[in-house]
């Protein structure tokens, strides 16, 4: 349903509640208990014009937003903070929990002891919204994509840009959830506390005696007020924080005028669909690549080095030291062997090819090359100062970037011009003002591809690394990957004859190993 529908519909509803109120008070028929609609507008428009009403609004204002931006900027920060220190979460924890389930009144009557009435609209918003604000953004950092850290981690991304493209991000569907929550309990509990309290000059202080002098219209009046200011500052103040974090969540956006201001205005539907999950569990998004060697263990056999199969191109011995080296190397899940016995050097200037059906560890390998998984026995040994690129078996991008800021991402990357000419080497053009989630499989295959070619490493790692590219595009990565990286030690995990052949034919050494 598109925006004006529902708009029309709101509408349609709104003047449908309103003629059940009517109706109520009709049948009622008893005014100091449900007044009549009109006359609740009536005392409405005459509180609108009392010129003491917009002081009054101001009061209520100031107090409940200073509460609710102090509680956002401590639960953003405490947040960050105990991500990073166990010491510091458990510390917190008691007086989180605390908070969360004290009753609203418990917490007015107790802190009039200790709190002037006009500042008790503050305290006790910021202390109903910490919590919310507190507990989503730390569910946001840990629901940052381990398959992201991983990526991260290999790639050696520095921590800002950690930060920026991957950390924040992840948080901002959980923090505007938080928000939007947070502002609609913290007006609730505020007023409510300025009511008990009898706050001067604020709508609770207006509400308490409207039911003080059984003013039935007021009561009315003043609900539709506080409903009103609160619907309008929660709409305004998710303008502004969209506003503030296109650049984290959206950055192509800026190219895109008319996307923005929808954005702005509006959110995405993705946006809103997230924030809804994220904030009613916070599940982890952390499932495929950790789960992923103990499925490989409940299939695997015995990993082993085979014989080369005669069918299978001649290995070429390259002389020198080798860049890595794997010593009787084991691996065990739950107590089943995964890969037995596996040493292998890998010199520069080779191919390696790993073969073997599926579940039997080739991943898990290269897990143990990249530095992700350690093995429980035997060694791996690596050349002094060698860096690693890979293509994973899943993209793993950065999808709110464009192609061309996910292959400058890395460290000592090429700069706009020349990343721009090695993804137009690879088929993808004019992709500039587009985020690689609107890309096909395809297309964020080989901007992965892009990524890990733009890399001045020594070790190139590929997993699967041909999955979604038709012919042409598959003798295109493979050209630049001749190009860019035959000084390399590559090791490529396929199972396509016609892939292997053609490796064979561009590089002058290739060495098939069989697992299982």
């Amino acid at each position: 349903m598109n925006k004006w529908k529902k708009t029309i519909l709101a509408a349609v509803a709104v003047l449908l509640w309103i003629g059940l109120w009517e109706l109520a008070a009709y049948r009622l028929n008893k005014p100091v208990l449900l007044p009549y609609p009109a006359a609740v507008f009536r005392t409405l428009l005459k509180m609108l014009r009392d010129k003491a009403f917009l002081e009054v609004i101001w009061g209520s204002f100031r107090h409940v937003t200073a509460g609710f931006l102090i509680a956002l900027a401590a639960g953003l920060v405490l947040a960050v903070i105990s991500s990073m220190s166990e010491v510091i979460e458990i510390l917190l924890m008691p007086g989180v929990k605390l908070v969360k389930t004290v009753p609203v009144v418990s917490f007015i009557i107790l802190l009039l002891f200790f709190v002037k009435p006009e500042k008790i609209g503050l305290v006790i918003s910021l202390l109903m919204v910490f919590p919310v604000v507190y507990e989503n953004v730390r569910k946001g950092i840990g629901g940052t994509d381990i398959r992201l850290k991983e990526a991260a981690q290999v790639f050696r991304i520095p921590f800002f840009k950690r930060l920026c493209h991957m950390i924040i991000p992840a948080m901002i569907p959980y923090t505007t959830a938080a928000c939007s929550a947070g502002l609609s309990l913290c007006w609730k509990a505020g007023i409510a506390a300025e009511l008990i309290a009898q706050s001067p000059k604020s709508i609770g202080h207006e509400l308490y005696y409207s039911k003080l002098y059984v003013d039935a219209e007021g009561v009315f009046a003043w609900t539709i007020i506080i409903i009103a200011v609160s619907v309008l500052f929660e709409k305004v103040f998710l303008v502004l924080f969209r506003l503030l974090t296109v650049s984290f969540s959206n950055p192509t956006l800026w190219k895109h005028h008319g996307r923005l201001l929808r954005f702005v205005l509006w959110g995405s539907t993705a946006e809103k669909k997230a924030e809804a999950e994220k904030a009613s569990d916070g599940k982890n998004a952390t499932e495929d690549e950790t789960a992923k060697p103990a499925a490989e263990a409940a299939e695997a056999g015995t990993g082993v080095l085979s014989a080369q199969a005669e069918d299978l191109p001649k290995t070429v011995r390259v002389a020198g030291e080798p860049v890595c080296e794997l010593s009787h190397v084991d691996k065990y899940y739950d107590g089943r062997t995964v890969l037995s016995d596996i040493s292998m050097k890998l010199m520069p200037g080779t191919v390696t090819i790993l073969l073997g059906p599926s579940g039997i560890g080739k991943t898990t390998l290269l897990r143990i090359l990249l530095g992700l998984t350690e093995p429980d026995q035997g060694s791996v040994t690596k050349a002094d100062g060698t860096v690693i690129a890979a293509v994973f078996q899943e993209n793993r991008l950065f999808e709110q970037l464009s192609a061309s800021k996910n292959v400058r991402i890395v460290p000592n990357a090429p700069d706009r011009a020349d990343a721009e000419e090695l993804l137009r080497r690879a088929g993808i053009t004019e992709a500039e003002g587009k985020p690689v989630s609107a890309f096909s499989g395809g297309m964020k295959r080989r901007v992965a591809w892009c990524r890990a070619l733009a890399v001045p490493s020594r070790m190139l790692l590929l997993d699967e690394p041909f999955t979604g590219l038709d012919e042409a595009k598959k003798d295109a990565m493979i050209r630049l990957l001749k190009e860019r990286k035959s000084d390399n030690a590559i090791v490529i995990v396929t199972h396509n004859p016609s892939e292997i052949e053609e490796i064979s034919k561009r590089f002058a050494s290739v060495e098939i190993v069989r697992l299982g």
